[in-house]
């Protein structure tokens, strides 16, 4: 009895499990390129090599950094958008709870709302 309890614990725990499901082509450096947005509506582009990066890794972390310094780190989810934002995706970066459009095409990828107080940031890939 014990044994079959502890089969079905161990069964329901791994189905609790979800991986995130990672966009093909999303892991690798990315380097920021323009950001625009917010209620005071700023628009700045960034030139290659500028040093802005967020780094997508398989196990579904990330790293951010500014000039070749860390500022964050943590876990990134992909996952159906909950509402309407312009992009059937969105991405949430540790379990935050907000949620951020997600258009990943090619070697650019785009993060963020397309409403009026959102910010939209803007990637080119640098690297694998």
């Amino acid at each position: 009895m014990k044994r079959i309890l502890l089969i079905v614990l161990i069964a329901c725990a791994a189905s609790a499990c979800k991986k995130t499901a990672i966009s093909p082509g999303l892991v690798g450096k990315w380097e920021l390129r323009h950001e625009m947005g917010s209620i005071v509506g700023f628009d700045s582009t960034f030139k290659a090599g500028n040093g802005r990066i967020l780094k997508f890794n398989s196990d579904s972390s990330f790293q951010q950094y500014n000039n070749s310094k860390l500022i964050t780190q943590g876990k990134f989810h992909i996952h159906k958008a909950s509402y309407e934002m312009g992009s059937p995706q969105s991405i949430t970066f540790n379990d935050s709870g907000y949620e951020s459009a997600y258009i990943l095409n090619g070697d650019k990828l785009q993060i963020g709302a397309d409403f009026d107080d959102g910010v939209e940031t803007d990637y080119q890939k640098i690297s694998d």
